[in-house]
């Protein structure tokens, strides 16, 4: 095709607090009312903490969502049900991007950066259930339960467009009998992009454990991708300081699932499995290898590679991705070294840190001088591997609303 053909590895979407609400059982919408509720309460608290409020104020200017990330409301509610009417209300100041939870004005957000699929992620969900579980403190069955909410509403947002929405299921790993369970009904309600691997396993076992066989077992068996995304981080408290840590250490915690799946030979096992990184950096990943490959090669932890056919980087290589969300110029130049087929470009849409809407420019920065193959590899080639995708499906899209060539490069 004569157009780029762009998808992107990360992107997220989530709906209004009230419409998760009709996706709960009846039993516990009161319960997942008064959650939200809190946590509008905690957020308000923290408003205007997070991202500088100059940066924040010219991305609300081109379109984008100031949201709780954003200086306080001028007059924040008091009252629960005036609170809870706020944050359903998508004119609010607490209303994420329309297109997050619109599917119509999500296609027009797409278009306009030259996206013609893209893999979701999500928002904060029900009950603390998304990029942060097992940080808040509630019930094991109220944390499932948002997730089951969470997926029901993901499904049914992305077969507005299947063929560009391609959603992530949550899960958590308390009860690994129903994880699988849960994995194979996501699979079933169409959430092709895999799951979301939570970054933190609470009180359970990390990922080198025997207890996960069977999470690695199905999702090679119904080739299902694991995907770490930033996110989590330990609870810094709320002192001055506390997001400057945050922020200095959010893409660490996601990594370390790498190292507990070569060293627990469940790459060894499930030579089809696949894990993507996503919005954690790649140039890491190089330093990373190297340690491993040294540790391999120690005669005195030799017992390190029992049973392993491979190396570490033979492992990476076969097995993992890198959703190298808003590359910069620094890590792209990286890429022989990392491997071009191993990363997948990523707006983050529709987040201030990502490159929507103006991700043109940043395409121009990054990807000057690159081979054609590589650059189509890189934004689309390698995703439509990964997540199995029809090229042909897409590529009226492509043709439709993809950038040029000329325009990736700057030669327009």
């Amino acid at each position: 095709m004569s157009k780029i053909m762009m998808i992107s590895s990360d992107c997220h979407a989530g709906a209004l607090p009230g419409t998760y609400i009709e996706y709960l059982p009846e039993q516990y919408r009161e319960a997942g009312r008064r959650w939200w509720i809190g946590f509008a309460r905690e957020m308000m608290s923290r408003a205007g903490t997070f991202f500088d409020q100059e940066a924040v104020d010219e991305y609300t200017d081109k379109g984008g969502s100031r949201g709780i990330m954003g200086k306080k409301p001028d007059a924040a509610p008091l009252d629960d049900d005036a609170l809870m009417a706020m944050l359903s209300d998508e004119t609010s100041a607490f209303a994420p991007r329309r297109g997050e939870f619109d599917a119509a004005q999500r296609a027009k957000d797409l278009d306009g950066d030259g996206v013609a699929a893209e893999v979701i992620f999500p928002q904060m969900v029900t009950f603390g259930a998304g990029l942060m579980q097992y940080r808040d403190e509630i019930l094991p069955e109220q944390n499932l339960e948002g997730i089951r909410a969470y997926n029901r509403w993901l499904s049914d947002f992305c077969k507005t467009n299947p063929d560009r929405h391609l959603g992530v299921a949550l899960i958590n790993v308390d009860d690994i009998d129903v994880t699988v369970k849960e994995i194979r009904e996501a699979k079933e309600m169409g959430l092709r992009g895999g799951i979301l691997l939570p970054t933190s396993t609470g009180e359970h076992p990390f990922y080198h454990h025997p207890r996960y066989e069977p999470l690695w077992t199905v999702c090679e068996e119904l080739d299902m991708p694991l995907h770490s995304h930033s996110g989590w981080s330990p609870d810094y408290g709320d002192v001055e300081s506390a997001t400057a840590m945050y922020i200095s250490e959010v893409d660490m915690w996601p990594r370390r699932a790498f190292p507990a799946l070569v060293w627990s030979g469940a790459f060894e096992r499930h030579p089809n499995l696949k894990l993507v990184f996503t919005e954690a950096g790649s140039g890491w990943i190089l330093e990373a290898l190297r340690l491993l490959e040294f540790k391999a090669a120690n005669p005195i932890f030799k017992y390190f590679t029992k049973g392993l056919s491979l190396s570490p980087t033979e492992y990476f290589a076969r097995n993992c991705y890198i959703g190298a969300s808003f590359m910069p110029v620094h890590e792209g130049a990286m890429r022989h070294r990392i491997g071009v087929d191993r990363l997948m470009y990523g707006t983050d849409y529709p987040h201030i840190e990502g490159t929507w809407p103006n991700t043109l420019p940043q395409l121009q920065e990054t990807f000057l001088g690159y081979p054609e193959d590589e650059l189509r590899a890189i934004l689309g080639r390698n995703a439509l591997e990964v997540y199995d995708l029809d090229e042909a499906r897409l590529a009226p899209i492509v043709e439709k609303i993809g950038l040029s060539l000329a325009d990736v490069r700057g030669e327009a």
